[in-house]
């Protein structure tokens, strides 16, 4: 709106405002004396156009889309660490400390007292504490310790919501109202739970007053069963129906990980030469699996009753960026080149894959 209010502009139009019986060149006494009028009118164009920016959400930096968004009470998410289970193969106190690389881990609770499992809690904030499977060191020695190990992960870690993702979710929150158990407000509340990271909900699924709410992890991944009971005792714990938890009085409320479905993906490739199957088939699994992640990121997105459709095409898409493969002459998942719906309530995942050599 301001972008041509620029300090030549405004200069112009003060010197136009002038008799020209008076010598207004550069230089001169008029000249001089609108200068820097007309400087201080251009930053406050500049600055205009800064506040016009920042009014709207579709546009506003995070600081004002924040601000913005705190009307509606909605603001972004924080950061949260990765809850894990720890094996050992003694007992090992409460609150004692672990390292693993970059991460440090804390005993926050027995689990299994035979087996010497205990879930324990990410130090610090975030994803990075969602890949650290394997051995663990304690900081401070544990007596009689000989294996410590992290064997899975229970919660993800997430990382702050960026900017982009959070100004999404504030005008979905205004396209779709929240309220005393609707589906939105089902979805607000589930979403705000550490660790979930998609949600389709099933109305009177098995009957009247029954809600499903159907899950997906932070990592777009099957959820760990340690977070689907987090999920369900905060929704509607037992008894149900009572409203204990966020759902309503009269909600009884059963909450599911997302199914997943395996896709065993056969291709037949042109190769270029002097490249075997042996060199492209580990770049294909990783661009067929990178394919699958994407629609299970879009998973909870779509409507309740739309499922997801695995697409051969995009497959063979993602097949010819692979450097080294020339051409795909076909792509078949679970034997057919047609594209398959998964269902609503699951996701995809890479099964097997089969590439075959043809031409030259």
């Amino acid at each position: 709106m301001y972008e041509n209010m620029t300090f030549d502009k405004i200069e112009k139009r003060m010197l136009a405002r002038v008799r020209s019986t008076f010598d207004k060149r550069e230089g001169s006494i008029i000249y001089d004396a609108t200068a820097p009028a007309a400087l201080e009118l251009a930053e406050a164009y500049i600055m205009a156009r800064v506040i016009l920016r920042q009014t709207f959400a579709t546009t506003a930096d995070r600081e004002f889309l924040t601000l913005r968004a705190a009307e509606f009470n909605i603001y972004p998410e924080a950061a949260t660490p990765a809850e894990v289970l720890g094996q050992f193969d003694i007992p090992v106190p409460l609150y004692t400390r672990f390292n693993s690389g970059n991460y440090n881990f804390i005993v926050t609770e027995l689990v299994d007292d035979n087996a010497h499992t205990y879930k324990m809690k990410c130090e610090q904030l975030g994803r990075g504490g969602n890949t650290t499977i394997g051995d663990i060191t304690p900081i401070i020695p544990v007596n009689g310790l000989t294996s410590a190990k992290i064997t899975k992960v229970i919660t993800p870690g997430e990382d702050e919501e960026d900017t982009e993702t959070f100004r999404e979710r504030y005008f979905e929150a205004l396209k779709s109202k929240a309220y005393g158990g609707n589906g939105a407000d089902y979805k607000e509340k589930t979403l705000a739970i550490p660790g979930v990271g998609g949600v389709k909900v099933f109305r009177c699924w098995n009957g009247g007053g029954t809600v499903k709410l159907v899950i997906i992890n932070t990592e777009y991944e099957v959820p760990d069963e340690g977070l689907v009971k987090e999920v369900q005792e905060a929704m509607d714990p037992t008894p149900q129906g009572k409203g204990y938890g966020l759902a309503p009085i009269g909600h009884t409320v059963t909450v599911k990980a997302v199914t997943a479905t395996p896709f065993p993906v056969s291709a037949s490739v042109i190769l270029g030469k002097g490249v075997s199957i042996e060199d492209v088939k580990p770049v294909a699994e990783k661009a067929i699996k990178e394919y699958f992640a994407k629609e299970r990121a879009a998973w909870g997105k779509k409507s309740d009753t739309e499922e997801t459709t695995v697409r051969p095409a995009y497959i063979l898409m993602s097949l010819l960026n692979i450097p080294g493969v020339v051409d795909v002459t076909s792509v078949r998942v679970r034997g057919l080149e047609e594209n398959m719906g998964v269902g609503a309530e699951a996701v995809p995942v890479l099964g097997t894959l089969e590439l075959t050599k043809v031409g030259a």
